[in-house]
């Protein structure tokens, strides 16, 4: 049975090729249509298969009907697209004033207190201020897909023949951070967030060296991003696959008041 949701968009994973679903991005973000503010994800979305018009940002708020997910994770809905409607985005102009009022009731206390509560209830996604970031870690990946995801980067779009195959970004890039938790031995999780590979698109696609490249993503990320002038806070989401095995879905780092 659908029903519609309202809700603000927080984070948009890079894409990834599904064997049933062709290209998708994992979408979550934040109820506004329920008594206090909620988590929920949303899969499969074929975001580039989107007509222009309805490629929603982060922060902006949409509704649509969803219905139940096969996916055992508590806050996953199954999103019917042809019904997306797109309202207004919550910028930065208030001093982050609106994005704070929306995310920090959901604030808990770390990563390690987010994996207890989800070796209670399932949950499995969250957001929290780490301690210390130690490092941003860049390890090489592949460069190109392996044959069976590359047919399905091949499989033409139904409404934009066009469009270019997604790119394997050949790197992954992870997070090293602690909590402020007693006896926290410390986090190493993967970023997922599509901002972080289109930045590395961004800059190579401009003609910076690679090594030029990946400093400044190291200087905007764990530099800009995680700086002392910042709150940060990481949303975090685990695999269906592996339920402890949580990923940095976003990064929110509004100034300090």
């Amino acid at each position: 049975m659908s029903r519609t949701l309202d809700m603000v968009v927080t984070v948009k994973a890079y894409p990834q090729l599904s064997a049933r679903y062709g290209e998708t991005v994992c979408v979550a973000g934040i109820r506004v249509d329920t008594p206090g503010p909620a988590w929920v994800r949303l899969y499969p979305v074929v975001y580039r298969d989107l007509h222009y018009d309805f490629r929603f940002a982060k922060y902006q708020r949409i509704t649509l009907e969803v219905s139940h997910a096969n996916d055992p994770r508590p806050e996953s809905l199954r999103p019917n697209l042809d019904s997306l409607a797109l309202g207004p985005t919550l910028d930065t102009s208030r001093r982050w004033s609106e994005r704070r009022r929306l995310v920090e009731p959901l604030m808990v206390g770390s990563m390690c207190e987010a994996l207890a509560q989800q070796a209670i209830d399932g949950s499995s996604l969250a957001v929290f201020r780490p301690d210390h970031v130690d490092d941003l870690v860049i390890v090489p990946g592949d460069e190109d897909w392996d044959a069976d995801r590359q047919v399905i980067v091949d499989q033409p779009s139904l409404f934009f023949p066009g469009k270019a195959g997604l790119e394997k970004i050949p790197y992954r890039f992870l997070y090293e951070y602690r909590c402020d938790a007693a006896g926290c031995r410390g986090h190493r999780q993967t970023i997922v967030d599509w901002e972080i590979a289109q930045l590395y698109r961004t800059l190579r696609d401009r003609g910076d060296a690679e090594a030029a490249v990946l400093r400044k993503i190291k200087d905007k990320w764990p530099g800009k991003m995680c700086g002392p002038d910042r709150d940060t806070a990481f949303f975090v989401g685990n695999h269906l696959k592996n339920p402890r095995g949580f990923m940095v879905l976003g990064v929110f780092w509004p100034p300090w008041r």
